[in-house]
């Protein structure tokens, strides 16, 4: 209890002093701990951006397939002649008589 009484007395700069490395300890902790939340949620918002570009890209790709079929079709639909143009659809799966 001397102890304290003596540094209220005549040494308070040194307990302000210790308070002040305290606070500045626990800023440094608490302020690190909301560093540390913002980068992982960066990493996270990153990750999910490159997911959903490689999404979107595989997305693309399949409907650069699809065109490109569709354009073999029709340019092979135009190719025949009504008679074989008739035939094909009747021997089509999707001919139903």
């Amino acid at each position: 209890m001397t102890l304290i009484t003596s540094l209220l007395g005549g040494g308070w700069h040194w307990l302000a002093a210790l308070a002040a490395v305290i606070a500045a300890l626990g800023a440094t902790y608490f302020g690190g701990k909301k560093v540390g939340k913002v980068q992982q949620k960066a990493r996270s918002d990153v990750d999910n951006a490159r997911q959903e570009a490689s999404r979107i890209t595989a997305v693309a790709q399949q409907q650069q397939q699809h065109r490109e079929e569709a354009n073999r079709v029709a340019t092979d639909n135009n190719s025949l002649d009504d008679a074989a143009a008739r035939d094909k659809l009747q021997q089509s799966k999707f001919h139903k008589p």
